[in-house]
């Protein structure tokens, strides 16, 4: 909501929004949504993915629910493949891009200064925090807020559901000039590990999401990591079918 309500005092002229992800990936419907609140038209772009997959799966239906165009535009579900397509239309139809790490580099102090701030609610004193690290960016946003309001945590773990984003969680932290380490669970690359298979888990009555949280509570619980004193941080749970 921050990042597009921004490009729109940046970029007045801007016609639509698109952005581009995996079918799995909640990144679709929350853009479609946001679209939808400033009366934008959105494009939701896939790789590789059939005409059935879009159909039925739970995050292309929720995309378009919130009315959004969901589109293949190219045969191969890389992100330097995706990004180049989806730059493309952009530019031919002045619309603007929310990229997969939610443009960061762009609008950084905007987008993690709105995650920092949540971390005002956390207890002052843990001996664990377990974040979730797909993109980094809430990651990275969590981090900048704990050393922006002097939270005394131990330990900072970051459990990976995607790619290695530890290079790019230290260039941000430099970025807003913090130097705090952290603890990195390769989960993306742990045996039996499947991105696109959902874990189903519900905790305190919140059902936690199937390809992020769920998982991640999953190899804490397998791992016999702490739970006491310790916080989970959760970015979201499981969205709802349309």
């Amino acid at each position: 909501m921050l990042l597009v309500e921004a490009a729109l005092r940046r970029q007045p002229g801007m016609t639509g929004v698109i952005t581009y992800c995996s079918i799995h990936s909640p990144q679709g419907p929350i853009t479609a949504a946001t679209a939808r609140h400033f009366r934008l038209p959105c494009i939701v772009a896939h790789g590789g993915a059939s005409d059935l997959s879009i159909a039925t799966g739970d995050m292309p239906r929720l995309a378009m629910s919130y009315g959004a165009a969901v589109k293949v535009i190219a045969k191969s579900g890389r992100h330097n493949v995706l990004k180049a397509k989806a730059e493309e239309i952009a530019d031919r139809k002045r619309m603007f891009v929310v990229q997969y790490g939610i443009n960061l580099d762009e609008y950084g102090e905007v987008l993690l200064s709105a995650v920092a701030e949540q971390v005002q609610n956390i207890p002052d004193d843990l001996d664990d925090l377990y974040i979730t690290c797909g993109s980094g960016i809430t990651a990275s946003g969590v981090i900048v807020g704990i050393e922006r309001y002097g939270k005394n945590v131990k330990n900072i773990h970051l459990i990976a559901t995607a790619f290695d984003r530890q290079e790019k969680v230290r260039a941000t932290l430099r970025r807003f000039g913090v130097t705090r380490e952290f603890i990195y669970h390769d989960l993306f690359h742990s045996p039996g590990f499947v991105y696109e298979k959902q874990q189903k888990m519900r905790i305190g009555g919140v059902k936690l999401h199937p390809q992020y949280e769920a998982k991640t509570m999953k190899y804490l619980v397998e791992h016999n990591l702490n739970t006491r004193n310790a916080l989970f941080w959760i970015v979201g749970a499981e969205p709802r079918k349309r």
